[in-house]
């Protein structure tokens, strides 16, 4: 298998975070072991002010029906209370595709060298109409167990952990752990301290260098955040941004940086993208990072995105990590990097109204030496209502070399509108002739999906569209539950279409691997492919089922 060549990420601009390793409680003086101290854990939940109430949830969550604006994106849960270490830890709601979902946060300041953290966790789901409960993702084996309402588990690990009532997206909460962070002033640079409040996009256009931005604790209503090189951008715990359009057609994003480098956003925040307009009729863009050289986003929390919500254009050595994103309007994909080289998201969870976690390579950079190549989506964990899990995507007029998606999860895969949608997904393309090739599926885990674990589908509308895929390696795919649906492509592991409504010779497959693949308790062989298997092949299409090698080794 091709190494992958990207190197942990960097703290950028000077940034220190600190996961608040410290000497426990102290001692007699009299230990022989120097790691004798029982260990600490210091909980910080993060809350935030003027959060709307709703007691009517089925209400709440019919306004997901439309793309239009809405008065707020969240509200203070009914359905939960929860501790952690015993601290009171507020819970919130959002509208999802098909469910409100659940979220909390806590920040962890811990002695543990080795991140066992041991966290107590105690969720009264108040209305009690549940009978178990599981923690998602499974493979952090946590245990849960449920009695009458109440939940009991222990944490060990950072990052986001979903609670799950009887195998449902019902009532679901994701309760994400995060290292204690803080950051200090860089030598020589400046700090700005913005204060909760009103704000034209004027006044948030940064453009001063080696400086700090930070937003103390409070609400703001403002419309679009620009950073300049060497800044860091920095949320106070309770930070709670209402973003809204200034005139019809608002096109700002609203946070942004462009052709710069040495860019941080970090800390912890809330952004509620309600009051903006969504669907067809969209012009305001979320997150927007485009040719930025070292870019580093951690910590937001997203409602109600009104367009593709975290988007990284030919960037190279930008990271995503440990942000929650929630939507279900049209185009409101999750994570979005096109033409980004040596770049990546880890430890994410989005569940958004569109496809979840994507690459694609249609960037307006005219130089040929930039296109997608190197990504790394690592331990993310997604929820999909409408659209794909982890794939390439469509719109790519260019290059996709070297992608690699390890370690991930599904929840709940609960699209089922066509048979292109899947959790490790291919789908081409923009452009005849453009190659993706050398991309890596690796150690998924899906809980549940009512669609395909594995799609290869065709999207070329006209002759000047299609592609050519090649070296698709897809290994150790786990999905537990094929869910039930009114389409028979419910009960398929893999899906290969090519030619739709186009030549099939504008389409191109060679080299599919699929090793250690489990659908639903049976493992995938050669033998039984044809019964987990949907090939729709269109005349002049270069396919033949032969290209596909099963537990023949990556």
């Amino acid at each position: 298998m091709k190494a992958f060549k990207i190197a942990a990420a960097a703290v950028l601009c000077g940034v220190l975070f600190f996961t608040g390793c410290f000497a426990g409680n102290g001692g007699t003086g009299d230990e022989e072991e120097p790691n004798a101290d029982p260990i600490v854990c210091n909980v910080f939940p993060v809350s935030y002010e003027e959060v709307n109430v709703e007691t009517d949830m089925a209400k709440f969550l019919s306004e997901n029906k439309t793309d239009g604006k809405r008065t707020y994106g969240f509200v203070e849960s009914v359905w939960h209370r929860l501790k952690v270490n015993g601290a009171e830890t507020a819970v919130y709601s959002a509208r999802c595709g098909q469910n409100v979902h659940s979220f909390a946060w806590v920040d962890v300041q811990t002695n543990a060298q080795d991140g066992a953290l041991g966290l107590d966790v105690r969720l009264d789901l108040l209305t009690k109409d549940k009978s178990e409960a599981t923690v998602l993702p499974e493979k952090n084996n946590v245990s849960a167990t449920y009695d009458d309402g109440a939940v009991s588990a222990v944490l060990n690990g950072y990052g986001s952990h979903t609670f799950v009532f009887d195998k449902s997206p019902d009532k679901a909460l994701t309760l994400y752990v995060a290292p204690y962070s803080e950051s200090t002033l860089p030598v020589g640079w400046s700090e700005r301290k913005i204060q909760a409040g009103e704000y034209t996009r004027e006044q948030t256009n940064f453009t001063e260098s080696n400086t700090l931005y930070r937003f103390e604790s409070g609400v703001y209503d403002l419309n679009a955040i620009s950073l300049p090189s060497n800044s860091i951008l920095y949320f106070e715990r309770g930070a709670y941004v209402r973003v809204h359009e200034e005139f019809e057609g608002d096109y700002y994003a609203a946070l942004a940086s462009s052709r710069t480098e040495n860019v941080t956003v970090c800390g912890r925040a809330v952004f509620d993208f309600s009051d903006c307009t969504g669907g067809d009729n969209k012009t305001k863009g979320v997150y927007s990072f485009d040719e930025v050289k070292n870019l580093s986003v951690e910590g937001l929390v997203s409602v109600n995105s009104n367009g593709w919500t975290m988007c990284a254009s030919a960037c190279e050595n930008a990271w995503i990590s440990r942000c929650m994103f929630f939507g279900y309007r049209t185009f409101s994909d999750g994570i979005m990097l096109s033409d980004c080289m040596d770049s990546g998201a880890r430890d994410n969870f989005v569940r958004t109204g569109d496809d979840a976690i994507e690459v694609k390579s249609f960037s307006g950079n005219a130089d040929p030496n930039v296109y997608t190549r190197n990504v790394l989506y690592e331990n993310n964990c997604v929820w999909t209502d409408k659209g794909i899990a982890y794939g390439c995507i469509y719109e790519s007029r260019k290059t996709i070399d070297g992608v690699y998606f390890r370690n991930n999860s599904v929840g709940f895969a609960q699209a089922a509108w066509s048979d292109h949608l899947g959790c490790a997904v291919m789908q081409m393309g923009s452009q005849k002739g453009t190659v993706w090739q050398n991309v890596y599926f690796e150690k998924m885990e899906v809980y549940s999906a009512s669609c395909a674990l594995v799609s290869i589908f065709n999207r070329a509308v006209n002759e000047e569209e299609g592609g050519v895929i090649k070296n698709v390696f897809c290994k150790d795919l786990v999905l537990k539950y094929a869910a039930e649906t009114q389409r028979p492509v419910s009960a398929l592991s893999v899906v290969i279409r090519l030619g739709e409504g186009v030549s099939g010779s504008n389409c191109k497959i060679n080299n599919i691997r699929l090793d250690n693949v489990m659908f639903a308790g049976t493992a995938l062989t050669a033998l039984n492919l044809a019964d987990y298997a949907s090939f729709s092949i269109a005349e002049g299409a270069t396919f033949s089922k032969s290209t596909i090698k099963i537990n023949e080794g990556v």
